[in-house]
């Protein structure tokens, strides 16, 4: 299976939205409304932590088509893009959360405020404690560009 399949119908649920002018579009990347409602653009962690995220399930070249609608997943058992390198592997069952990479999922990590108590550091950790966007329903491991997840609120 590549990204952007959907392994199981149970509890799918599925929806055409925009994608935002300019803005393409990878099956199986992660997608979210760009905060003002002009359309989809590649999911963050600051736009999962306020937004719903929802997985393409097809290619977008904004440039080659007409129809900016494209369909997504809004929940459901999918495969969806991961971030990889050292440390990005995880087990069945961890918590998933937006990468640094926009579109990319990586494993969750409990958000903590630096030795700088500010409101910068307290609203950072804030944001990543409430973007989780569901949880792996299998072992991904490093070099892994996949994992299969159970996309929306656990």
């Amino acid at each position: 299976m590549a990204a952007g399949e959907i392994f199981d119908n149970q509890g799918l649920v599925t929806v055409a939205l925009k994608m935002k002018v300019n803005t393409d579009a990878s099956a199986g990347k992660l997608y979210t409304d760009d905060g003002s409602g002009n359309g989809m653009v590649g999911a963050t962690a600051a736009l999962a932590a306020t937004q719903k995220v929802f997985m393409a399930l097809e290619d977008h070249d904004y440039s080659e088509k007409t129809d900016h609608k494209i369909g997504f997943v809004a929940q459901g058992f999918v495969r969806v893009a991961k971030k990889t390198g050292a440390g990005s592997g995880f087990k069945a069952n961890a918590r998933v959360a937006m990468s640094s990479d926009a579109g990319e999922v990586a494993k969750f990590v409990m958000g903590d405020v630096t030795a700088t108590v500010n409101e910068a550091t307290v609203e950072a950790a804030n944001l990543v404690n409430v973007a989780s966007v569901g949880y792996a329903v299998a072992d991904a491991g490093d070099s892994d560009a996949t994992v299969d997840m159970w996309l929306g609120k656990a």
